[in-house]
């Protein structure tokens, strides 16, 4: 497939704000890295339109009096203002996630993933980019309408793309961690580290090393069981073209 609709594109916010004058002196490498490092992304659903988004320059002419021609030259680049249309689900922690935003003045990063994949075996691309969500009207329309809601993002930073390429099986680049109080009752979460290769996740929690039976969610509920041993947590990241397994740090010992 060499052109694409724009069907199956997923849109995706951080609720934790970044400095753009940070991004905005990084080279696109770094910039990258920076994003992929974000693990905190929500999924915004009844997504209906991405708008436009993309770098343009101010146009500055200069009309000499030797010649009277009008000569053009490039200007500061502005990434847009981009218009995301959705249908209103108050019930999305994706849209909450945008209305969160609204109401600051900070600047918050967001992730499109389109789906222009040319065969199971490629990735789709990303754009990454960050920028203060200037506004969230709700378009109520009449009886025959479907409640839509509007966000306006003006766009801070450049749109930093991961072209789609061929896929290669998964490599963890930052191991996983565990994320929660360390006591018995409490639920602790699996935090997937650093992949390449966009994998999906599965997991396998361990006590002193060896694996818990049946505890193979993001989460695990500390167990009576667990006291005076130390957590693990195996995850294994899985895409068409293979796997890979990386294990976190063991927690402390699980007190009394």
């Amino acid at each position: 497939m060499a052109i694409h609709t724009n069907a199956d594109s997923k849109l995706f916010i951080s609720p934790t704000s970044v400095n753009v004058d940070t991004i905005n002196a990084m080279n696109d490498a770094s910039a990258v890295a920076f994003f992929e490092g974000i693990n905190d992304w929500v999924e915004v659903e009844e997504l209906e339109d991405l708008g436009e988004l993309g770098d343009t320059s101010e146009a500055i002419t200069f009309t000499a009096l030797n010649n009277a021609r009008v000569r053009k030259l490039k200007g500061p680049r502005d990434a847009g203002t981009q218009t995301i249309v959705v249908g209103r689900d108050p019930l999305d922690d994706g849209q909450e996630a945008f209305i969160a935003a609204e109401r600051t003045k900070f600047d918050f990063p967001i992730k499109i993933e389109l789906a222009d994949a040319r065969t199971a075996g490629h990735s789709n691309s990303v754009l990454y980019y960050a920028g203060m969500v200037q506004g969230a009207p709700t378009n109520l329309g009449n009886v025959s309408n479907v409640v839509r809601r509007t966000f306006t993002v003006g766009i801070n930073t450049a749109i930093f793309e991961v072209s789609s390429e061929e896929l290669a099986a998964p490599t963890n680049t930052l191991e996983p961690s565990i994320a929660g109080v360390l006591d018995e009752g409490e639920v602790l979460t699996a935090i997937d580290g650093v992949w390449t290769g966009s994998p999906t996740f599965t997991y396998q929690w361990k006590a002193d090393g060896a694996n818990i039976p049946g505890a193979t969610a993001k989460t695990y509920t500390i167990q009576a069981g667990d006291v005076g041993k130390s957590i693990s947590v195996a995850v294994t990241g899985t895409n068409s073209a293979g796997a890979a397994t990386a294990e976190s740090a063991p927690t402390a010992e699980v007190p009394a």
